[in-house]
């Protein structure tokens, strides 16, 4: 007879990806902000994008944690989280660069003149 308390719940697969993905995230940020040419250009685009796969992933793992009665809740909302604040500081930063291309625009012009 197999005893109920000695059974091996699983962790949910999406939970994992989210975790990872939030992991990459936090490492492309770093990898951009370091002073090597042109990584802020590769850097920034990709953490955008894993952060966003973290927060999709990790949105999706709760619901299926709940039904399916598996582990992995820190690691999707750790997803979450962080993929959350890479989406809010992607919205920042083109807001921001919407905001100040016309100066920037100027800027130049006023240099080349």
């Amino acid at each position: 007879m197999i005893d109920e308390s000695s059974r091996v719940v699983p962790v949910n697969r999406s939970a994992v990806i989210s975790m990872i993905a939030a992991f990459l995230t936090l490492l492309s940020v770093c990898t951009a902000v370091a002073p090597i040419p042109l990584t802020g250009y590769v850097c920034y685009p990709a953490a955008a994008v894993l952060g966003l796969v973290a927060l999709l992933t990790g949105i999706t793992s709760l619901g299926q944690i709940k039904a399916r009665n598996e582990n992995g809740r820190y690691y999707a909302l750790i997803g979450i989280w962080t993929g959350g604040l890479a989406m809010a500081a992607s919205v920042c930063a083109i807001g921001l660069g919407i905001a100040l291309f016309p100066k920037v625009i100027s800027l130049i012009h006023q240099y080349l003149r």
